[in-house]
């Protein structure tokens, strides 16, 4: 992004207000080229089109391979490492049972978190910008401004959909449409993470690195025994060592992989971003360093007010406190094309010829 970009102050937008948001105006050697130029038919616009399609088509072969690997070490833990630990001993009864059913409930919500999260963020639709709209022509285009915050006789328009923008959206290449608040397009959920399914997504985030931990430390003990050669006579469960082994190691790569994840988009919707618009924050956040102000994301109430946001939940949103803990099915708080602000902020654009395109 260049830094000779001029800043041009202007007023912000409010609700009550019908000024427009403080933005960087481009001048023409700087804006973004115009996607039906010559140069976007060039041989590396054909490679990102070739390298969308193949992002779409490999979805359903990664989700298909995550509930496989999901099955595996799901099998491994209640038949190998929970036997191991605490066996349940015939006999004694739930009070000499106590520590194998506190691990299987505990075990199982944690199942269940995985699962049932993965299964809404993969079947529940980000959210675009035609959603709720059944018109079609310039009456439908007027129903989308009519839903969106605030518009001008000039609204954005995304260059790809000719569709107005609303705030937060962009177009995704890969499913060819504009999303309600963007995050990014996932492969292993054959789905992008928008406004509709970005609960559900942080939530796998979460679950699944606590359950590898958990994983991990139920295993050590047959890890050991299932890497010892010279245990062949004393491996007393039907399920292939090699196979216990594999799922431990598997669970190590994914704890890293998925828990550094999940700890980067917690600190995203704790602080009222998503993936691009931390980047666009992060630049305007230089912009206003260098001229002596105080950058503030207007969409930002706080660490307790973006929770609650996230969630649906307390003063702010609409349910129960402990939904937020419970794979269910969870609107969010409005349309997603129109976002309450916590005071005046800054918008990145680029101008008339930015396509938008993610």
């Amino acid at each position: 992004m260049s830094e000779n970009i001029e800043f041009t102050p202007l007023a912000t937008s409010d609700p009550l207000d019908d000024e427009q948001p403080i933005t960087t105006s481009t001048s023409a050697t700087t804006r973004k080229p115009n996607p039906h130029s010559p140069k976007h038919n060039s041989l590396a616009a054909q490679i990102e089109r070739l390298g969308d399609m193949a992002i779409s088509g490999l979805g359903p072969v990664l989700i298909s391979l995550a509930f496989l690997l999901l099955s595996v070490t799901i099998f491994c833990f209640y038949s190998v490492f929970l036997p191991f630990h605490h066996p349940w001993n015939e006999g004694k009864g739930i009070s000499g049972n106590l520590a194998y059913i506190f691990h299987w409930i505990w075990a199982t919500y944690l199942v269940w978190g995985i699962l049932g999260n993965y299964y809404l963020a993969v079947r529940t639709p980000a959210g675009s910008v035609i959603d709720g709209v059944s018109s079609s022509g310039d009456a439908m285009f007027q129903d989308i401004l009519g839903e969106m915050q605030s518009y001008t006789a000039l609204p954005p328009t995304c260059k790809r959909c000719h569709l107005p923008k609303p705030e937060r959206a962009h177009h995704c290449s890969v499913c060819k449409k504009c999303v309600l608040r963007y995050d990014h397009h996932c492969p292993w959920i054959h789905n992008c993470v928008g406004h509709f399914n970005h609960r559900y997504f942080l939530m796998f985030l979460t679950y699944l690195p606590i359950a590898c931990v958990y994983f991990i430390i139920m295993g050590a003990g047959p890890f050991m025994l299932a890497a010892d050669a010279s245990s062949e006579s004393n491996w007393p469960y039907w399920m292939d060592r090699s196979l216990v082994a594999f799922s431990e190691v598997l669970a190590v790569a994914i704890g890293v992989a998925v828990g550094g994840m999940g700890i980067w988009h917690w600190y995203l919707a704790l602080t009222a971003q998503t993936t691009l618009e931390q980047y666009n924050n992060a630049y305007m956040k230089k912009i206003c360093k260098k001229r002596g102000e105080t950058f503030t994301n207007m969409y930002d109430f706080g660490i307790i007010g973006n929770f609650q946001d996230v969630f649906n939940i307390g003063p702010r949103g609409r349910y129960p406190w402990y939904t937020a803990l419970l794979p269910i099915r969870v609107p969010p708080i409005g349309n997603g094309k129109r976002y309450e602000r916590s005071g005046r902020g800054y918008v990145l654009d680029f101008g008339e010829d930015d396509e938008d395109m993610v």
